[in-house]
């Protein structure tokens, strides 16, 4: 019994929602290994809003999941995966010059896989509303909605 209850509790649909008194990084979905495809950040975009280097992060934070894809792979998955691939790119904001720079160096981009933890640490809270507490506050708006007088 317990596990249909686990297998059901798994199939409902739940309603995620993040606030940040700072604009929310971009994150992207892409797929860095065969079994992997999740929400990554650019590392660099992290480590500026952390204000910190990539080798105190690592340190700090060694159990945050870091890797890397070339850019060209990045942009194909992005460019794919997203609504509006404007928008999307993760080159948004770069000059030409910064982008011909980046282009000449490994063509490599670290990215960091977004967890809730992360999330927390760049200023982020998370709400998670599931689909029985949205079923319970319609049975309460059916109730007061009843059309029998209620005081105020």
């Amino acid at each position: 019994l317990e596990e249909n209850t686990t297998e059901r509790d798994s199939d409902k649909d739940c309603l995620l929602f993040e606030f940040s008194s700072e604009p929310l990084l971009p994150c992207f979905h892409v797929q860095v290994s065969l079994t992997q495809f999740c929400n990554w950040f650019l590392l660099t975009d992290v480590l500026k809003r952390l204000k910190m280097s990539s080798r105190i992060f690592r340190a700090r934070y060694p159990h945050l999941e870091v890797v890397s894809l070339s850019r060209a792979e990045l942009w194909r998955q992005v460019s794919v995966s997203q609504v509006s691939s404007a928008s999307a790119s993760p080159y948004r904001g770069n000059n030409k010059e910064e982008e011909d720079k980046e282009e000449e160096e490994e063509g490599l981009v670290d990215l960091v896989r977004c967890v809730p933890e992360l999330q927390r640490l760049l200023g982020s809270s998370i709400h998670i509303i599931q689909e029985d507490e949205e079923e319970e506050e319609e049975e309460e708006e059916t109730l007061t909605n009843t059309g029998k007088p209620h005081s105020r």
